[in-house]
This record gives structure tokens, sequence and C-alpha cells, in this order.
């Protein structure tokens, strides 16, 4: 061999290692890119989950406080509830308290 295409040879060599080198560090980025942006998807989806679970709550509470208009609509209804958290009576009535 002569000394031309030992130094081909070399040089040969070290583009190739430069190359994979570079290739390396392409892949290893990539890759802790992608762990990262698994881990901040999985932190957004349990974040969406709880969300869906107050919004859940607060629409069957929304639910309750729109029977409870719609029941206050009616004069019994709001009878009943003066009596029994106010503890009004009607004139003539006795209200008994019971020990619990």
């Amino acid at each position: 061999m002569t000394v031309n295409s030992q130094m081909n040879s070399r040089a040969s060599h070290r583009r190739r290692r430069m190359a994979l080198m570079i290739l390396a560090g392409i892949l290893i980025w990539g890759g802790v890119t992608l762990w990262d942006q698994v881990g901040k998807s999985r932190a957004k989806a349990a974040r969406l989950e709880s969300v869906n679970a107050k919004l859940a709550e607060v629409m069957r509470q929304n639910e309750e406080a729109k029977r409870e208009v719609a029941r206050l609509n009616d004069d019994e209804y709001i009878e009943q509830k003066i009596r029994t958290e106010l503890h009004w009576a009607k004139p003539g009535e006795t209200i008994f308290f019971v020990a619990k």
C-alpha cells in the first residue's frame, strides 16, 4: 500500500466515524426529546382527567340548582322549606323538637 492510499483510508475511516458520531448524537437528541414529550403527554392526560371529573361534578351541581329553582315556583314546597329550615309554625301550631 502506498502512503497516499493509507491517508485516504484513514480519512475515509475518520469521515465514517464522524458521520456515526453525528448520527448517534441526533438519535440521542431525538430519544431524549421523545421521552420528555411522553412525560408531558402523560401529565396533560392526568390533568385532563381531573378537569373532566370536576366538570362532571359542576354539571351535576348545576342540574341540582336548576331543579331547586323549578321547585321554588311551587308554593307548597316553599312552605315546607320554611317550616323545616326556619322552624316556623302557623298560628295555633306547636313545634316539638326531637333529640337525635
